[in-house]
């Protein structure tokens, strides 16, 4: 799969679960390698706070969600 389209793919998986999502429960959705989908939610990690954006992903454990930034929270 394109690494656009697995982003936008795992954004909206993220933003559409609300809680943390297992990296193999992803991995199993999009039939990708693990690694793959780490590899790519580490890469939007680092553009999101290049781009400042008022969202980050977190990691938690082997599973990741995305939040507000916490700068955003009075918002």
């Amino acid at each position: 799969m394109e690494k656009k389209k697995l982003e936008g793919i795992i954004e909206a998986i993220l933003f559409t679960m609300g809680d943390a999502v297992e990296c193999s429960r992803i991995a199993r959705a999009l039939e990708e390698p693990e690694e793959r989908i780490r590899e790519t939610i580490r890469s939007m990690q680092d553009r999101y706070k290049a781009e400042d954006r008022g969202v980050h992903i977190i990691e938690l454990e082997d599973a990741y969600q995305m939040c507000t930034k916490p700068e955003a929270y009075e918002y």
